[in-house]
């Protein structure tokens, strides 16, 4: 009780016992005002610390704090022996609510009509929507959104067992009215379960808005990372060459920075054996290059094209020769020869351009393509063609790179590389186009993305294609 007064001073109790407030100087004392005995001090004690139940102290500015027995009632009502009855009471208890509207506050909050996430609770035109009141029962300390704990705030907790005890009078008198016990609802208990509900729903709709809005936040990211990419292809259709080859490089960029967004987000709703834990921005240009080395696309489009002629993307060279040594092979001097480059990432870095990648891994070259009419300078986004044949030398050092039959012989790895690639650059623009669909809708999307089944099969689908392909051409141990 000592600690109970140092923490409420206002409530006159003090260490040393209970002392009158002081008066004013002069006023009289009040007639009839009997000093208290040790019985009276005793009982007001009690009557202190009683109201100090819970931690907060009953006052018209803060509301009443958690009942004991609350969590054993809540569950009470969640049984199916009684959940059956919540919308038949509920029901009732609106009958009396509309009847006397015109002497009630407003039961429907503003943050009903403020947050459309949320209107799929009240498309029934209830006022005292079920779902509401049962979300209310089994609310608990948090929730769990996508991989993260939430919190809910006191507050909330200390309304939603203030809606349950205001629920528990009206549950017996609605069982005495159904048999003919009483004539009618005490007002007194309809207007104190109004008053709970829109208490209750209003801080409890921007407790859950507040967690949708942290939730989506990696979602969002993807988005606004997404819209700088798409801007920058847009640039390329447009720019002369060769002005269209430094905005290829700021693709690279916005490409690298959406990698990392996505990747961001499907960590929050995949699982890590689920998804690929390093995305490599350069594993889409070598693919892209691979479809276009072949000249067939077979009526598909995706926003990459062109992407593999971002100059200075180098690929790793496993089989660097030591200093003052010749290479005898045509793709061992194409990489001799290939100048010092900034990696995908930004840092500085020396290996194979795309062509000389692929040619050693896939047998095919940009002089094979070009032998055989399937590359031309006109040839992709941004005068794609031009810049790989500019990158690549002349007609005649390309046609040195050309393999047996002249490209017409295909091994069984570049079937498999052109499989991978249909399936990651599909994939890709199945995620592009969602996240795209999504970008004015945000307000209504639910945040549980984890739930969201065709989300979760889009995202694990550009996941899985993106393990197979790496794994196929960008592990170290395939370059022979």
């Amino acid at each position: 009780l000592s600690s109970t007064a140092r923490e409420w001073p206002n409530t006159g109790f003090r260490r040393g016992g209970l002392r009158r407030r002081p008066q004013a100087p002069g006023a009289p004392r009040a007639a009839g005002s009997p000093t208290p005995s040790r019985a009276d001090m005793a009982v007001s004690a009690l009557q202190v610390a009683g109201g100090m139940m819970g931690g907060i102290p009953r006052s018209p500015l803060v509301p009443s704090a958690a009942t004991l027995g609350v969590r054993s009632l809540r569950e009470d009502y969640m049984k199916p022996v009684n959940r059956g009855d919540i919308v038949r009471n509920l029901r009732i208890i609106e009958e009396y609510v509309e009847r006397d509207s015109a002497m009630m506050d407003p039961v429907a909050s503003e943050e009903r009509l403020a947050f459309p996430r949320f209107q799929h609770l009240f498309a029934g035109g209830e006022l005292l929507p079920q779902q509401v009141f049962i979300a209310a029962l089994e609310l608990g300390p948090s929730e769990m959104l996508n991989g993260q704990n939430l919190p809910f705030d006191a507050e909330v907790l200390v309304l939603r067992d203030n809606l349950v005890v205001a629920y528990k009078p009206l549950v017996a008198k609605i069982r005495q009215l159904r048999a003919r016990e009483i004539d009618d609802l005490p007002m007194r208990g309809i207007v104190n379960f109004a008053r709970a509900w829109t208490a209750f729903e209003s801080a409890w709709l921007r407790n859950k808005e507040v967690h949708a809005v942290h939730a989506l936040q990696p979602i969002a990211k993807a988005i606004l990372s997404l819209e700088p990419l798409l801007l920058s292809l847009d640039k390329e259709r447009l720019l002369p060459w060769p002005r269209v080859q430094h905005q290829k490089v700021v693709t690279l960029r916005c490409l690298e920075g959406f990698m990392h967004s996505l990747s961001e987000l499907a960590s929050t709703v995949l699982p890590s054996l689920s998804r690929e834990l390093d995305h490599d921005p350069r594993l889409l240009l070598l693919l892209e290059h691979v479809l276009s080395l072949r000249g067939e696309k077979s009526g598909f489009t995706s926003c990459l094209d062109g992407a593999s002629a971002t100059p200075n993307v180098v690929f790793p060279d496993h089989q660097v020769a030591p200093k003052g040594m010749a290479k005898s092979s045509s793709s061992g001097a194409l990489a001799a020869t290939a100048p010092a480059a900034i990696g995908p990432l930004g840092g500085a870095a020396r290996g194979l351009p795309v062509d000389g990648y692929t040619f050693k891994l896939l047998g095919a070259s940009v002089g094979d393509a070009v032998a055989a009419g399937k590359l031309r300078p006109e040839t992709g986004n941004g005068q794609a063609g031009r810049a790989k044949l500019a990158m690549s030398g002349t007609i005649l050092q390309t046609a040195q790179l050309r393999g047996a039959g002249g490209g017409t012989n295909e091994s069984e790895i570049s079937k498999k590389s052109a499989v991978h690639a249909f399936e990651l650059l599909g994939a890709f623009e199945a995620i592009k186009d969602l996240l795209l669909s999504l970008k004015s809708t945000l307000e209504h999307v639910d945040p549980a993305l984890d739930r969201d089944q065709a989300f979760i099969r889009l995202l694990q689908r550009f996941e899985h294609c993106s393990r197979r392909a790496k794994r196929l051409l960008l592990e170290p141990d395939n370059l022979v």
